[in-house]
């Protein structure tokens, strides 16, 4: 398994990509399906948390 934490200041109404590993982190050396979970947190105007949800699952070969 590998996990990232990054912190990015998203507009109202915009969006924003997040990659993991990041640079220079553990990468994937095994073939196999992989599907990433993710979890977000509003900090302003008002704390709250995203739901969890998922990424698009890729076969690595």
């Amino acid at each position: 398994m590998t996990t990232s934490s990054q912190t990015q200041v998203i507009k109202s109404g915009k969006t924003a990509t997040f990659y993991t590993p990041l640079e220079g982190g553990k990468q994937v050396r095994k073939a196999g399906t992989y599907t990433g979970v993710i979890n977000g947190q509003i900090t302003a105007p008002k704390p709250g948390n995203i739901d969890t949800g998922l990424s698009q699952t890729i076969y690595v070969k």
